[in-house]
Formats: C-alpha cells, sequence, structure tokens
C-alpha cells in the first residue's frame, strides 16, 4: 500500500497523559500552557518537526477540536439525492488555490465537527469521514466549500484515508498531535513510522484521564509494538524529548 510517512509529535506527562482529565481538547488552551508545555515551546518543538519530515498534513482526531458531551450543531435537513453525496469531494478552486502548501486534516467518523472552519489559506481544512455520517453534514460541509474523503463504513478506514491522500492529494508526510484513540489506532494498525514525545516533569494520574495510546488490550498471541530509539534529551528544566522509529 502507498501510504504517506506518519509520525506522532505529543507533548505528555511523565505517566503518559495527554490532557488534565476525561473530556478535554485541544481549545483549552489553559491547559497546554499551565502543565502540559509553554505554548510557545510546544509551537516550537512542533514546527521543529515539521521542518525535519517536511510535513504537508497535519491530522487531529475530532475528540481534539470537539468534546464528547458537547450538544452539536443542528444542521439543515438535506432534501436531495444523499448518493449524490457520498464521494469524495474535492473541489477545485481549494486543491489547486495558489500558495497551497498542504492540509489540516482531522479524522471525523461520526460527523461531529461541525464549526465550518475552512482552515488557513495555505492549508485548507480536510475531513476524513465514514459512510456512517449523516447527509446532512456531507452537505453542510459541501456547503462550506470543505473537501473530504470517505474511507470506511461504520468508523473511518485509516489505511484508506492516507492511501487516498497520496493518490488524490500527493501526500508525502502527515504529522499528527492526536495521542490517545487516534494513535492508539494508527500503531494498532502498523500506520505510524517515528514517535516524538516531549514528557514534561508533572505527574497528573487519573483513571480515564486520555494517555498517549488508546487501543484495545493485547489479545493472546499478539506482542507489543517494537520500538527503535533514535535520539533522546534532557533540558535544564527537566523535560525530556524522545524520538523512537516504529519497528516492523
Amino acid at each position: 500500500m502507498d501510504r504517506p510517512y506518519v509520525v506522532l509529535g505529543v507533548s505528555s506527562s511523565l505517566d503518559g497523559r495527554i490532557s488534565l482529565g476525561p473530556n478535554r481538547t485541544l481549545m483549552d488552551i489553559d491547559e497546554r500552557d499551565d502543565v502540559l508545555g509553554n505554548r510557545d515551546e510546544w509551537e516550537e518543538f512542533y514546527s521543529s518537526l515539521q521542518k525535519k519530515h517536511d510535513i504537508d498534513v497535519f491530522m487531529e482526531g475530532s475528540n481534539m477540536l470537539v468534546k464528547e458531551t458537547e450538544e452539536l450543531r443542528e444542521l439543515e435537513r438535506y432534501q436531495g439525492n444523499e448518493d449524490e453525496l457520498y464521494h469524495d469531494f474535492l473541489p477545485h478552486e481549494v486543491v489547486d488555490r495558489p500558495g497551497r502548501t498542504g492540509w489540516l486534516a482531522v479524522v471525523d467518523g461520526r460527523g461531529r465537527v461541525r464549526g465550518g472552519y475552512t482552515g488557513e489559506e495555505d492549508k485548507p481544512m480536510l475531513h476524513l469521514v465514514s459512510r456512517r455520517v449523516p447527509p446532512e453534514y456531507l452537505h453542510f460541509l459541501r456547503k462550506s466549500n470543505i473537501p473530504y474523503l470517505i474511507a470506511g463504513e461504520k468508523r473511518v478506514d485509516l489505511a484508506l484515508a492516507l492511501e487516498k491522500m497520496v493518490d488524490k492529494l500527493g501526500a508525502k508526510a502527515v504529522l499528527t498531535s492526536s495521542g490517545g484513540r487516534l494513535s492508539g489506532a494508527l500503531l494498532k494498525k502498523g500506520l505510524l513510522d517515528e514517535i516524538h514525545i516531549r514528557f514534561n516533569p508533572v505527574i497528573i494520574g487519573g483513571f480515564d484521564t486520555p494517555s498517549l495510546f488508546a487501543s484495545p488490550d493485547i489479545e493472546e498471541g499478539e506482542w507489543p509494538t517494537q520500538l527503535e530509539f533514535i535520539e533522546g534529551e534532557v533540558t535544564d528544566t527537566g523535560h525530556i524529548f524522545v524520538r523512537y522509529r516504529v519497528k516492523r
């Protein structure tokens, strides 16, 4: 399968927590400023990964943007032919926009990201959806001129989505800061190539607090994912930077 190189770059507590507690999102700015690293330091870390790997797709999970308990925006009911919506939507004026250098992608298998954010001029939004999403949601994306790729039936087929990114958009490298379910799914399916973790000198704890990799338990006969150490650094402030390559 032809797919982009996939990199995880995430900031975590020493005990592997990526949030202060359940149901927190990237929009909770104080969380990253106060505990999981100064915002400027985090952006510098993320920017260094972008340059190191020549990233052209920044991919996050919907839980990083929309809280699980958040009331979703009600969408206008779609009255047309639903079948016409369940095809990839890649409008020419967005895909071939002058100055476009990449994409801001969100994995949204249930159609929960409904803010209408179109991205940045050089990095427009790209929704990765499944056939489970309601037609109203796809109609909303089309009306907002937000591109989307359909991959999977009940949930997003990440392997297919990545393959489509290459075939239809020419993507070469993907960077995600989504620990938890997305990173767990990527790792479990053998779709993660490299891991960069910035450990902060704090302990958060919590039974339900999101952790670095959330995936089903290892079954009998399965083995842990093996990693190859590339490099590491300990700073004067007690932060630990580690970089690993995922063994195949």
